[in-house]
């Protein structure tokens, strides 16, 4: 089941936004890389052409829920850029504040709609 709710474009734009140093980005390719050859593996055995396609409930759950948890993703990765980069030098203390209260309300979303997909 995590296969069928792990995106690896996702994953890999947290890399692009947040990881610099070469084995780290070397590390988060092999991974990708490991999970697609996963997928085929587990479709090849499974015979399915699809993960999880006989679980008709999941795969409308998460269709429902990608379009709202994807863009949170993408946001959270950027408030962590911003916070990285920005928010030790240059923020004042205040937009800090409001970069750190935006990335908890990204974890608490995501974290609430993955709950809920099953």
């Amino acid at each position: 089941m995590i296969l069928v709710k792990s995106d690896i474009k996702i994953a890999e734009n947290y890399d692009v936004q947040l990881v610099t140093n070469a084995p780290s980005v070397q590390l988060g390719q092999e991974l990708r890389r490991k999970m697609q050859d996963t997928v085929g593996a587990v479709l090849k055995v499974s015979g399915n052409t699809r993960l999880q396609q006989e679980n008709h409930v999941l795969l409308r759950s998460l269709t429902v829920r990608n379009p709202y948890i994807d863009p949170l993703n993408v946001i959270q990765a950027e408030l962590l850029r911003r916070l990285r980069q920005e928010g030790a030098a240059t923020a004042s203390p205040d937009e800090r504040q409001r970069l750190q209260d935006a990335l908890l309300i990204t974890i608490n979303g995501i974290a609430n709609g993955m709950r809920n997909s099953g």
